[in-house]
């Protein structure tokens, strides 16, 4: 049987040394996990995104990313449980207004109709269009530019990464990180 300590989260980060980080809490470990979160969502979706033509695809990828970024901010292991993904993107587009002007007057037919449409039925409803261009957002015409979005959700990962790096680890995003870290790091255990 394989020691969950040895599983890579990285090509060259172990389980073992992220607990062994968050365990220490110092400079050095802080500087660690953020490379460590930022390696995640680097490789994970914003390298792709930057590869990707196609607008619906960005979009997919983009909801994949509000997701996972909302669970590090608010320390969410998960986010299972009726209405518990809704919260996400209506909170992630409250906290986000300034890269995201008026989404959160529609944050729900966002998650039902984008996200959710794209998710679970591979296409978007409720006639909400995605395009690559025009502005980021038309309430009128419902539609969203995928290119314009991904600009500013990849602005959002950027200013939670500095908010890392400024805040210690008594602060509470680093405590809702370290939740959802832990999380991570207990995944990897094989169950049966």
């Amino acid at each position: 049987m394989t020691d969950v300590n040895n599983f890579l989260l990285t090509e060259n980060i172990t389980v073992g040394q992220t607990k062994q980080w968050i365990k220490n809490k110092n400079e050095q470990s802080k500087e660690n996990l953020i490379k460590l979160i930022n390696h995640r969502f680097y490789n994970r979706y914003v390298k792709h995104l930057k590869k990707i033509d196609s607008g619906f695809l960005k979009m997919a990828i983009s909801c994949l990313m509000i997701e996972t970024m909302e669970s590090f901010v608010q320390g969410k292991k998960n986010t299972k449980g009726k209405g518990v993904g809704l919260k996400m993107f209506k909170d992630f587009f409250k906290r986000e207004s300034k890269l995201f002007p008026n989404f959160d007057s529609i944050a729900v037919d966002f998650y039902s109709n984008i996200r959710c449409g794209i998710l679970h039925q591979a296409e978007t409803t409720n006639a909400w269009r995605i395009l690559r261009k025009d502005s980021l957002l038309d309430k009128k015409n419902k539609t969203v530019n995928a290119t314009k979005f991904v600009l500013a959700l990849n602005k959002s990962l950027g200013n939670y990464i500095k908010d890392l790096e400024r805040n210690d680890f008594n602060s509470r995003i680093w405590k809702n990180a370290i939740v959802k870290l832990e999380d991570i790091c207990e995944n990897c255990k094989v169950s049966y």
